[in-house]
């Protein structure tokens, strides 16, 4: 007996295999929402891609999703064509991988690919002994972000981007240029063990820290990075903390590794308010040396999983990000109770409500909200006084986001010509991230390698992971855009 399937609606995907445009389709199978295509060359392939086919149904009000129709799906076009969302673009060499225009909230500027940890989750498949890009090379990136989109929120990434000699100088130059957000993407490991490290950056002009913490546990560590790195963690913090460096926690979620932590690094965020500025939860995705596609989740999962370990905690307390797909990113509010549970002042607002006030916050904003900077916290008083709703005088409050990468098991053209996060490459381009990112089944990079910069030609397919000693003076890395 065959497997009963319902049509929802149509897209341009990609090949999982060769990562070629195809003609995709959103089918509801067993209450929960798969993306099939087919291929001439490489055959059909169906991806789960979302557990809930309610919840699929609700999250696509909230963005540009709104306009395909439901039940009857809208078509495309000729995904070979060059007509449409991809038509010219700035990734015409990787293959499908072909997006127009450019409206990121946030451009991830890689300066090395030097790491001393090789993680089993790596977006760029860094290792030890990678390179380190110059300085002038580096300013040529951000003089096409600057060209290209203004100057937008930036991060500093990598590898590791506290191993560059040059961070502090490069934090500098970015500030001068009029890039008025610099977070760095880290581990930690410099800003713990490097005396005076955090400082030099505040003093450079960072205005975030955007730090990997995976949970609470040793284990959690050990299993993930392959190091003990959780005194680390508490060590970086607490640097950040004395140095007046706001933190933005930034978990890997991985399925039977930490998902059951989701909630205690809620507690530790509230329990640290005075440091950590919000919370950026990162479902594991088929990326870089990742090779296991079974193993991720989507966001309706990742939502329902954290609302099961905080009292007062809905999954539709996390509304879909408007400036970018409903599937891409969620965000909630979360203030304290008293009680060991939560209030989202998210769950204050109706539909309209939020479509009224995420109407009123520019697209170029939408990132200082998420981190929860002040400009963000400035913006949302505003736009609340101007629609009429008044935020609630809750003392401090916890952004909480939810944001799930697009591998080749998700691929959707639409999606990406729609990202919110770019990277700027040597030629000139902005690329959205998840393309610049994206491999084939096997483990090879579309985008990445294009210029002879940005990581490995192809995955390490056994698995393998080099890994350095955490010392004084010898920080480790993640080996990952801290995934």
């Amino acid at each position: 007996m065959s497997e009963e399937r319902t049509h929802l609606s149509s897209t341009t995907s990609l090949c999982p295999t060769c990562l070629e445009r195809v003609p995709g389709t959103y089918e509801a199978r067993d209450d929960a929402v798969f993306l099939r295509r087919s291929c001439p060359d490489h055959g059909t392939t169906s991806r789960k891609v979302w557990e809930s086919l309610d919840h699929w149904r609700w999250a696509r009000q909230f963005g540009p999703e709104t306009d395909v129709a439901d039940d009857g799906g809208s078509d495309t076009g000729d995904p070979t064509s060059d007509t449409g969302c991809c038509s010219g673009g700035t990734c015409s060499s990787g293959g499908g991988l072909r997006v127009d225009g450019d409206h990121a909230c946030l451009a991830v500027v890689e300066i090395t690919q030097d790491c001393n940890l090789s993680c089993s989750y790596c977006f760029a498949s860094s290792g030890p002994g990678g390179k380190q890009l110059p300085f002038d090379e580096v300013v040529d990136l951000l003089d096409t972000v600057r060209a290209e989109g203004g100057t937008r929120p930036i991060q500093f990434s990598g590898g590791e981007p506290t191993v560059h000699d040059d961070l502090p100088e490069l934090v500098e130059r970015a500030r001068e240029m009029g890039f008025e957000h610099v977070e760095v993407n880290t581990n930690g490991i410099e800003l713990a063990t490097q005396q005076g490290y955090a400082e030099r950056l505040a003093d450079a002009g960072v205005t975030a820290i955007y730090l990997q913490f995976d949970g609470v546990t040793r284990d959690t560590y050990e299993t993930i990075r392959a190091v003990d790195l959780l005194e680390i963690k508490h060590e970086a913090i607490e640097a950040c903390r004395d140095t007046g460096l706001p933190v933005i926690l930034v978990p890997t979620v991985v399925p039977g590794t930490n998902d059951d932590e989701m909630g205690d690094v809620v507690r530790f965020a509230l329990d640290n308010l005075d440091v950590v500025q919000s919370i950026n939860f990162q479902p594991v995705a088929h990326f870089g040396r990742y090779a296991e596609n079974e193993g991720r989740f989507s966001l309706d999962e990742a939502a329902r999983r954290v609302a099961d370990q905080l009292d007062g905690l809905e999954p539709q307390d996390f509304l879909p990000v408007p400036c970018c797909s409903s599937y891409c990113q969620m965000s909630t509010a979360l203030v304290p109770n008293g009680e060991e549970g939560v209030v989202p002042l998210t769950g204050l607002l109706d539909l309209d409500n939020w479509d009224t006030l995420s109407g009123l916050i520019d697209e170029a904003d939408w990132m200082e909200l998420l981190a929860g900077t002040a400009a963000g916290r400035d913006t949302v008083e505003v736009a609340s006084t101007c629609c009429g709703f008044e935020v609630p005088s809750a003392g401090p409050v916890l952004p909480v986001t939810l944001t799930g990468f697009m591998d080749a098991d998700a691929a959707d053209v639409d999606r990406l010509d729609n990202c919110c996060i770019s990277v700027p490459t040597p030629d000139g381009d902005l690329v959205p991230f998840c393309a610049y990112n994206m491999t084939t089944e096997d483990g090879r990079y579309a985008l990445r390698n294009r210029h002879g910069w940005g990581g490995r030609d192809k995955v390490e397919s056994d698995g393998s992971r080099a890994t350095a000693p955490v010392s004084e003076g010898e920080p480790a890395t993640t080996g990952s855009e801290d995934d």
